[in-house]
């Protein structure tokens, strides 16, 4: 019976199907294998070229090295690619390990980041970035693999890998506001709180549309003022007689698609499938012109329940460096329901 799949060897694999595309393995006679260069080096009567990934160093993030067990993990990979080509047409078996080589190097220049791939939930977008090998490490691992002599080969390193734990933990809500409050009595300290809370206050922003990755900036406008944090009681009238407007800026004319993220106790946050079109009709954000401001309506996702519901801006667009289609993401505006105790 076959071993399960991992979210390790999903993104392994995806990488290697990746190279075995660009490189049009098949029409080429190339095998992309995934492997140790021992199990990978081709015997005498083989007629295939090979290209072999071998994935021999795995290494934590390290600004994600204190998840917690029910959280994802990243990890990244360093990989070496080898070749193995073999004699075809009076081109030697070494000259075509250096076209096997070059065509691998050309493909992940040009495409550094590759496409987005969905792993248990987690959306991955593998960034690939070379690492040059010196004469001792190539020593160290090519002395692990027995009698297969050195063929030309170049590392990279592939990032970030998610490890998704089989049973993810439930994601805390968002703060929506901030609150203090003044005591002479330490033991008081544990007394239902008494203070003064509201939400940040909006401050004027612009958009810097110079830059080909800007994200849009966007900002809710009730009654004529901005805000990027409310709250409701679940069946107020407040809650009813709401209907959310976003101002969206950006380079004015360019279209972005508004869609929210919601939480509750029992799932956590999920993005949520509805999207809403919309356009940006300034460059910045200026509260004090909230009144006048041009805004599309955009409904809640859900008035039933407690939760909460976060809402973003996207825009994609082609990077110029190599054509890559990337989405940037603008701020967060949050929507708290509770339940009044």
């Amino acid at each position: 019976m076959a071993l399960p799949v991992s979210t390790l060897s999903q993104v392994c694999r995806a990488i290697a199907d990746f190279v075995s595309e660009r490189l049009e393995a098949t029409q080429n006679h190339i095998r992309v294998m995934i492997g140790n260069p021992a199990d990978a080096a081709p015997g005498d009567t083989d007629g295939d070229h090979r290209l072999n990934l071998f994935f021999y160093r795995m290494e934590p993030w390290e600004f994600g090295a204190s998840a917690a067990p029910d959280e994802v993990w990243r990890l990244r990979l360093h990989c070496l690619v080898t070749a193995f080509g073999v004699l075809e047409d009076q081109i030697s078996a070494g000259e075509n390990d250096l076209r096997l080589l070059g065509e691998l190097i050309r493909v992940f220049h040009e495409a550094p980041i590759l496409p987005a791939l969905g792993v248990n939930g987690e959306t991955v977008r593998t960034r690939v970035i070379f690492q040059p090998l010196g004469v001792e490490a190539i020593n160290h691992i090519w002395s692990t693999q027995g009698d297969v002599s050195y063929r030309p080969s170049v590392a990279y390193e592939m990032s970030l890998a998610p490890v998704v734990p089989s049973e993810l933990g439930i994601g805390a809500p968002l703060s929506g506001a901030l609150g203090f409050e003044v005591r002479s009595d330490m033991d008081a300290r544990s007394e239902e709180f008494g203070g003064t809370v509201a939400p940040l206050a909006v401050v004027a922003s612009v958009v810097n549309v110079a830059r080909e990755d800007w994200a849009p900036r966007i900002s809710f406008v009730v009654d004529g003022e901005c805000a990027d944090s409310l709250a409701f009681v679940v069946g107020s009238p407040e809650l009813a007689a709401f209907s959310p407007e976003a101002w969206v800026a950006g380079e004015p004319g360019s279209a972005v698609t508004l869609q929210w993220e919601i939480w509750d106790r029992v799932a956590g946050w999920r993005q949520h499938p509805a999207t809403t079109p919309a356009t940006a009709s300034t460059l910045g954000i200026e509260p004090r012109e909230a009144a006048s401001a041009t805004t599309t309506a955009v409904a809640l996702p859900f008035t039933d329940r407690p939760g909460q519901a976060v809402l973003y801006a996207s825009r994609e667009y082609v990077r110029g460096s190599d054509g890559a289609t990337l989405q940037v993401r603008s701020n967060p505006l949050l929507v708290t329901l509770y339940e009044e105790s």
